[in-house]
């Protein structure tokens, strides 16, 4: 029997239940009456589990060939399912001289580049989530050309050398890719080293998310 204001998205109660090792139906199966709900569940990375999140890292270095900017493109594949979050995007200036670097993002379900990394159990964060992420990392590495742009820059930093500089901050600066998405970080100067170092977190999809 339908409840009033039944709940119908199923990870919040599942994370009320593994945390407090609960029995039985969902512990919280419907909204109040009133204008009271208060929905304020993070409470540390360790619990991102409970919630149904999995978290993932990599840190790459990639040169491209001649003529060709060093890029890397994290792509959230259009039939994936699920969503992506960028919590930290760091690069580190390790050359000879000040570079700028430089973030385009869109969702124009965006080709690979030239070098698609293996997905692993090693970038996961936490042992307990899936073991290999949905999303498809790729760089030109030794490419002489790049794929075309997912979309607009829409983020630039400039760094001198044996500098690093991180575009996360806080989770308002987080970055969003969604099924199609794809983020690209690249170095203004042709061939030149990029050193590249993110983590992010993804789930499935919620019926109710979807367009």
């Amino acid at each position: 029997m339908a409840k009033f204001n039944e709940i119908l998205v199923g990870r919040y109660n599942n994370a009320l239940k593994k945390l407090l090792s609960m029995k039985g139906p969902a512990p919280a199966p419907q909204l109040a009456g009133e204008i009271a709900p208060i929905l304020s569940m993070f409470y540390g990375v360790e619990n991102r589990f409970l919630e149904e999140w999995s978290r993932f890292g990599l840190y790459l270095t990639i040169t491209a060939g001649a003529a060709t900017n060093s890029l890397l493109r994290f792509r959230n594949p259009l039939a994936s399912g699920a969503i992506s979050v960028i919590e930290k995007m760091t690069v580190s200036n390790n050359t000879a001289t000040a570079q700028q670097y430089n973030i385009r993002h869109g969702n124009a379900d965006a080709s690979d580049a030239a070098v698609v990394n293996t997905a692993a159990v090693t970038q996961r964060w936490d042992s307990r989530g899936r073991p290999a992420t949905a999303m498809v990392v790729s760089t030109n590495a030794g490419a002489v050309s790049s794929p075309p742009s997912p979309g607009a820059t829409k983020d630039i930093c400039a760094l001198p050398i044996n500098t690093s500089w991180a575009w996360i901050n806080d989770e308002n600066q987080e970055y969003l890719c969604l099924p199609g998405d794809a983020l690209d970080v690249f170095i203004g100067t042709t061939a030149t080293l990029l050193d590249v170092a993110w983590t992010w977190r993804e789930r499935a999809l919620e019926d109710s998310e979807r367009k």
